[in-house]
């Protein structure tokens, strides 16, 4: 794997956080961006679900509702599909990751319903690693540039575990009266770029921080995310609300140990 770098994108109205290979921000424009984030009017949630068009386009929608990896996805969570408007989301991710010469997707023209829905409910992606086998520790290892990538436990017999690479589909949720961009980052700045505010989308209504997905130490805390002047899913887009710098590329590791136990049935488990 080669040393390419990353051009990080990342919203600096708000506080930040410790992050190793952030450069030195200018304190002008910290202020400057702190500044403008808490001048603006405060927020009032409006729901992003946007009804008729979710009605008029049902039976598009439906026809990725039973999807078996899209089902599994869902496990355990109240959701439901259908069109939404991006520009209220709040972002509780504080970066955006783009390899240096990324050339972003053709993004679907606003009217283009089959389009849209194809780019919000498309196919997982195969992962893509390396893989080395260290026979001494009868360690399995993998590595990719893939910071999603992750073991998950699989409904499959002969093998109960798959590597994972996060999900594919365009996803928001509620949480607290509070409504939230919970995966598709990358997609909603392009489409917002685009111009392209309406897009569906799998609508989570979450129970819990975890069930939200906002749970991590690297995204901003929940007194940011429920303050009056909250960071939304747009500011990205805003020149002077962010700071922009490269990092070298990471490389996600996953080590998978085989060990092989023998004991009596009273204790086997434990």
């Amino acid at each position: 794997m080669s040393t390419k770098r990353v051009q990080i994108r990342e919203l600096a109205g708000w506080d930040l956080d410790d992050y190793e290979y952030r450069p030195i921000i200018t304190e002008d424009k910290l202020v400057r961006a702190r500044t403008l984030a808490e001048q603006r009017h405060l927020f009032e949630q409006a729901n992003p679900v946007l009804t008729s068009e979710s009605y008029r386009l049902k039976d598009l929608l439906e026809h990725h509702a039973h999807r078996a990896d899209l089902l599994e996805e869902m496990s355990g969570l109240s959701w439901t599909l259908g069109i939404v408007d991006l520009r209220s989301l709040i972002a509780f991710q504080r970066r955006l990751y783009f390899p240096n010469g990324f050339a972003h997707p053709p993004v679907p023209s606003a009217d283009d319903w089959p389009a849209l829905v194809a780019h919000s409910f498309g196919a997982a992606k195969s992962p893509e690693f390396e893989r080395t086998h260290d026979r001494s520790r009868q360690t399995l290892i993998l590595r990719s540039c893939n910071p999603n990538m992750h073991f998950r436990i699989a409904n499959d017999a002969t093998f109960p575990l798959a590597v994972h690479t996060g999900s594919p589909f365009f996803e928001i949720a509620s949480f607290s009266d509070r409504w939230f961009l919970r995966d598709g980052y990358h997609r909603a700045f392009a489409l917002l770029r685009a111009g392209v505010r309406h897009v569906p989308a799998v609508i989570v209504h979450a129970a819990t921080i975890e069930q939200l997905g906002a749970n991590q130490p690297w995204f901003f805390p929940e007194t940011i995310l429920f303050s009056q002047t909250p960071p939304l899913v747009a500011d990205f887009l805003e020149d002077d609300l962010v700071v922009e710098y490269d990092r070298p590329r990471l490389i996600k590791t996953l080590r998978l140990t085989i060990e092989d136990t023998l004991a009596p049935e009273s204790t086997a488990g434990e």
